[in-house]
């Protein structure tokens, strides 16, 4: 990892959040003890009833725990980025993502998506497109789906941009999406919507495909 950087896992909103799954794997870890032990009492039925729903939940929740570690021990952030909540002499915030080989800081702009023409991330920072392999997933999330390994790389996607949108913010780096609002607030810029003049009981406006489908389904 890079010098001055803290993986999410290790700062309180993303221990927090496995904390959480860590909680929910312990209950119907102990729910399945409790199967065990109405075994041992020759209460079949309670068994029957409690240990098929405490293993399916058991089984999902620490696929669940396991897919947030994935998550939060690829990404970590620099002492000046606002998720760290401890002052440090570091104004300029930066966002790292670990790779299939190796810890790399994230470019000053861009935004992180998925790489349509071959695997991996991929993130344009105006000059050129970088790719970047995903991590390694754990031993169990390796055994799942394509559809359940592309939902862990979508939230990856996820928390990366938001790692970056508060990376900008901090660095006070221009926002797209504020630019435009200046630009419609601008003295020159002529965005008035003009509005026909109607007289009630009159509609001059072509019903469209929409109508045209509805007074269908009423015949």
């Amino acid at each position: 990892m890079p010098v001055g950087f803290i993986i999410l896992s290790k700062l309180a909103s993303g221990s927090e959040n496995i904390k959480n799954s860590f909680l929910r794997v312990s209950i119907s870890f102990a729910f399945l003890l409790l199967s065990l032990f109405l075994l041992s009492l020759e209460m079949v039925f309670f068994f029957v009833l409690i240990f098929l729903p405490s293993l399916s939940l058991f089984i999902l929740f620490l696929i669940e725990i396991q897919s947030k570690k994935a998550i939060m021990n690829s990404i970590a952030v620099n002492l000046g980025h606002p998720w760290v909540e401890e002052e440090h002499d570091v104004n300029e915030a930066e966002v790292a993502y670990r790779s299939l080989e190796k810890w790399e800081v994230l470019p000053r702009k861009g935004r992180m998506k998925k790489n349509i023409e071959g695997k991996g991330l991929l993130i344009d920072d105006g000059n050129e497109e970088l790719v970047f392999e995903i991590s390694k997933l754990p031993l169990l999330l390796s055994f799942l789906r394509e559809g359940n390994t592309q939902k862990i790389e979508s939230e990856v996607i996820k928390w990366l941009n938001l790692a970056l949108a508060i990376r900008d913010a901090q660095n006070h780096e221009e926002d797209e999406i504020e630019s435009a609002r200046i630009r419609e607030d601008d003295e020159e810029l002529d965005v008035a919507r003009f509005w026909p003049e109607t007289n009630p009981g009159e509609l001059n406006v072509k019903p469209g495909a929409i109508f045209r489908k509805f007074s269908k389904g009423k015949k």
